[in-house]
């Protein structure tokens, strides 16, 4: 399983690092920005020769920082042509929660299952979780 991270600028490789400082070095997995001065058929081009030179039946998990953003769209825009799993709405737990995924052996099947039921755990009102704790 190959993981894709796709943002505007600096914040999938941001989030690359900072999950590595978490869990350690990680292979299998880059990082892509979309700049200001970039174009997006420029980011579907790296993005196309990266996903060609993955492994013939590599399942490939994107995750994008932002729904229907030109990162998500040029993802969207391969869907057709590469197995992937794309998920959108990246944060730092989304993407570690992937990686220790895939790195416990579990399939994309499992991956897919997982994520979507994990969502609502990884943003959290502290206001209302301190308060709840203080009646508790």
């Amino acid at each position: 399983m190959e993981i894709v991270l796709i943002s505007h600028g600096e914040l999938a490789k941001s989030m690359l690092e900072s999950a590595q400082m978490i869990i350690g070095e990680q292979e299998k997995v880059v990082a892509f920005g979309l700049y200001p001065k970039d174009d997006i058929n420029q980011l579907k081009e790296k993005l196309q020769q990266t996903f060609s030179q993955f492994e013939q039946g590599e399942e490939i998990v994107c995750l994008t920082d932002l729904f229907s953003g030109s990162p998500f769209n040029a993802a969207v825009s391969l869907m057709g042509d590469f197995p992937i799993y794309h998920m959108t709405g990246m944060n730092l737990a989304l993407v570690l929660e992937t990686l220790m995924t895939r790195a416990g052996g579990q399939s994309i099947e499992e991956l897919r299952t997982k994520l979507p039921k994990q969502i609502p755990t990884m943003i959290v009102d502290v206001n209302k979780y301190l308060e709840q704790e203080l009646t508790d």
